[in-house]
């Protein structure tokens, strides 16, 4: 896999210079964001998107070997497909003790129940020093809001009945037609292929019941690997649907061609049989080897389907780096569903029109998904993030930052292992660089690169609006020591 080196100065990009994934296609956070792995749900009038995070964005475009680069959830909001609100990361690596490989797999979030909102999310157990796709084990986590932050229920796995921990990935949460809650997964590790489903109980943490294995075709006509993973049931009318991802590789003229498919299965009943037959719903988008995955909910009465496709970077090498499609979802007369071609979708609302604004007021915003960034370098922190070492005037800008009717205070995690920052700070500024000046933060030694402290204070009553934002970093030290302090990420609270 090939490692290459970004300009530290500067890093600006157009979108129109970096090649999208498919000709033509329509994307939630094209130019900037990577995401994958999504899944969606109605909420509030509003369409609700929950994603993976891959390392970080087409502005700073990390490796993801085994797809280890893995590091927090996203949500994104939309209520026409065309005008998307990103609300930050809404769980990551580091609200995991017993994340031991760092990777963040796929999960749901933004779940609702009595107590709040839940998340499903599968972690690495496994060193992330191993060059393996690695096994994971199901947490559980709660939220006063859909958009975090969400925090572990148990600090550990979720359990099985006899005590062992859930392993598994892709889980979410189905309800039958009484309305009781399921969750369902596939297998956590990555060389089994099976298809787990058990009721939870009312607290919506634990499982009320053995799980029972769902039937699924192991293989079709050809020899191919038929269910591989992300298992997604969803039912409309009197049918239930399972969506699972499948590998095919091309064994002669009658065989699906090599890439990645969504296929699906239906029956008379959540528990199956999905025996077939089989029918594809979506077809392989760019790279084979690459996969797409799925996300289905309905929508003011029409059903929606999300998917990951690849992204190709302006060199053409791929590194498991992905970003996501929402495109409405036919159900024709006799019940199959119509399949998507990734290079023939324009995707649900207007063609070729996408706006993206950045919520103040997320959880948790990570500096390594900059737009621009002047004198600033990107290095690991902990747990799959990255953290950015600003330098004396360098800046990290990001675009269209929405502080709605005004900010109260503002957050930012840093670190310096610098001993001879003197007059350290780090400065907020709407617009530009030498934009108004909204909140200043004073900064010292912490002791090391990864000693982090959070830091706050008071923002300007004029943080209002839609901004580009600027962080603009300041202070003084030996020319030995190029880099002042490292931002890991930051966030306001509303006025």
């Amino acid at each position: 896999m090939k490692r290459y080196a970004l300009p530290g100065l500067i890093v600006a990009v157009i979108a129109g210079l970096f090649a999208l994934p498919v000709a033509g296609q329509k994307l939630v956070t094209p130019g900037y964001l990577f995401n994958s792995d999504p899944t969606c749900r109605e909420m509030n009038g509003e369409f609700y998107l929950f994603t993976t995070q891959d390392p970080f964005t087409v502005n700073f475009e990390i490796p993801n070997a085994f797809y280890k680069g893995m590091y927090a959830y996203h949500a994104l909001t939309t209520t026409d497909f065309d005008n998307w609100v990103d609300h930050g990361s809404i769980l990551t690596g580091r609200d995991v003790s017993w994340n031991g490989g760092d990777a963040l797999w796929d999960g749901d979030a933004g779940i609702p129940g009595a107590s709040g909102y839940y998340a499903y999310a599968p972690f690495r157990i496994n060193s992330a020093s191993e060059n393996n796709y690695g096994t994971y084990d199901i947490g559980a986590f709660t939220a006063v809001n859909p958009f975090g932050p969400y925090k572990d229920v148990y600090n550990a796995p979720m359990k099985m009945a006899d005590g062992k921990p859930l392993e598994g990935l892709s889980p979410s949460v189905v309800r039958d037609e009484n309305g009781s809650a399921y969750l369902i997964w596939g297998s956590g590790d990555t060389a089994k292929h099976e298809v787990m489903l058990a009721r939870l109980k009312p607290d919506m943490t634990q499982l009320a019941e053995a799980p029972r294995r769902l039937e699924v075709p192991a293989t079709d006509s050809c020899g191919n690997l038929e269910y591989f993973e992300s298992p997604v049931l969803f039912h409309s009318g009197n049918i239930w649907y399972l969506t699972w991802v499948a590998y095919k590789d091309d064994k002669g003229p009658h065989c699906d061609a090599n890439g990645s498919y969504v296929n699906y299965a239906m029956s008379s009943s959540v528990f199956g049989p999905f025996n077939g037959p089989v029918h594809h719903l979506v077809y392989p988008a760019g790279n084979g080897e690459e996969s797409v995955q799925q996300g289905i909910c309905s929508y003011r009465g029409h059903t929606y389907l999300a998917y990951h496709v690849p992204y190709e970077n302006v060199v053409g090498e791929n590194d498991h780096h992905r970003q996501v499609a929402v495109t409405e979802l036919a159900v024709l007369s006799d019940g199959t569903l119509a399949p998507v071609y990734p290079s023939r979708d324009k995707g649900a609302g207007t063609p070729g029109v996408t706006h993206l604004i950045l919520d103040a007021f997320a959880p948790r915003r990570e500096a390594a998904e900059f737009h621009l960034r002047v004198n600033a370098e990107g290095e690991p922190g902990l747990h799959g993030e990255y953290q950015m070492k600003m330098g004396d005037g360098g800046y990290l800008q990001f675009h269209q930052v929405d502080f709605g009717s005004g900010a109260s205070r503002f957050r930012v995690e840093v670190s310096s292992e610098n001993k001879s920052l003197s007059n350290g700070k780090l400065e907020v500024h709407l617009d530009n660089p030498s934009g108004p000046l909204i909140a200043a933060i004073d900064i010292i030694p912490t002791g090391g690169r990864t000693s982090y402290r959070i830091l706050t204070g008071p923002v300007a009553d004029n943080a209002k609006g839609v901004h580009d934002l600027c962080l603009v970093a300041r202070g003084q030290s030996t020319t030995m020591q190029r880099r002042l302090f490292n931002i890991t990420w930051f966030a306001f609270d509303r006025r």
